[in-house]
């Protein structure tokens, strides 16, 4: 609002019904919402998030950085999607105060293994110390797949954003040295992330397999004919059992061009003795037990033995 008076807005026109507070002190135009064919939940989230950040950086310290569940939605790691309007988390490191304002949670961080990275134009916490926080404020499961995500090396990587953007040896290394609260979920978790997992939901699948007492798979696994002939990749594989269980999310169904390719891939991967099990996102989801008998019936069939 400060810049506002020095710009000769009055007091009335800053509290003008077409201005919206993102957070306390700050104003903005409000602009207009999504028609029927508008923005996904998601982008909308992504939007106002970009807002809310934006707004903060008027008001944060000059070195602050954002942190904990801001930093890692801005990053962006796979997250839940919030059930409301999340707070923005701003960290500062010593000699700084944490900001005090409302929509905005200030923290204090003392870690000396903790700095700041640009990413995006905006300064973060660095990702080993976003893990460790995350371990305070994500459900086990959910902190492997950001794991997951953390140390992933994409098959089609990014020129402009280099990965993984830890290795799992900096990772471990950084979680053993934590010493904050949440170090016990922290180690846990860490000790399910594994390199391959290309998405949050993948993730979720693998753990759901271990935990249901199922072998752990192979993740994302290029696969071969005899002959050496590429047949495609498997997002979960059990290369003794030549079993392979593919998760399809929406893309797979809404996206023609998607669609054919995976039915060529699996009929390819069917023509050289490879058994598939196809795990789409509703039925995960709806029915993980009903997913879970399914691959194990599959692999009985084949061989695997409990």
């Amino acid at each position: 609002m400060e810049q506002g008076r020095e710009l000769g807005l009055s007091r009335t026109r800053l509290r003008a019904a077409d201005l919206e507070r993102p957070l306390y002190g700050v104003r903005r135009a409000i602009v207009a919402g999504p028609g029927e064919d508008g923005p996904s939940p998601r982008a909308l989230l992504e939007a106002r998030l970009q807002d809310q950040c934006s707004a903060a950086e008027l008001v944060i310290p000059p070195r602050a950085f954002f942190s904990h569940l801001t930093a890692a939605r801005l990053w962006p790691l796979p997250l839940p999607m919030p059930k409301q309007v999340e707070p923005v988390h701003v960290g500062v490191l010593p000699p700084e105060h944490p900001p005090r304002r409302a929509g905005v949670i200030g923290h204090h961080i003392s870690d000396p293994a903790a700095h700041a990275v640009l990413r995006r134009g905006r300064w973060l916490i660095d990702p080993a110390t976003l893990f460790c926080q995350l371990s305070t404020a994500l459900r086990l499961n959910d902190l492997v797949a950001v794991g997951d995500a953390l140390v992933l090396t994409p098959r089609f990587g990014d020129p402009a954003d280099e990965r993984p953007w830890l290795s799992l040896g900096e990772l471990g290394e950084r979680v053993d040295r934590f010493r904050g609260r949440g170090k016990t979920r922290a180690a846990q978790a860490l000790a399910l992330v594994r390199p391959g997992a290309e998405s949050r939901p993948e993730s979720l699948v693998r753990l759901a397999f271990v935990a249901g007492g199922l072998p752990e798979p192979e993740l994302n696994v290029d696969v071969y004919s005899e002959q050496g002939v590429f047949l495609g990749r498997g997002d979960m594989l059990y290369r003794a059992y030549r079993l392979i269980v593919e998760y399809d999310g929406d893309q797979h169904r809404v996206d023609v061009g998607q669609f054919n390719r995976d039915i060529r891939r699996l009929d390819d991967f069917a023509a050289h003795g490879w058994r598939v099990v196809r795990i789409t996102a509703d039925a995960f989801f709806t029915d993980r037990a009903g997913c879970l008998a399914r691959v194990e019936q599959a692999l009985v069939a084949r061989g695997w033995r409990r």
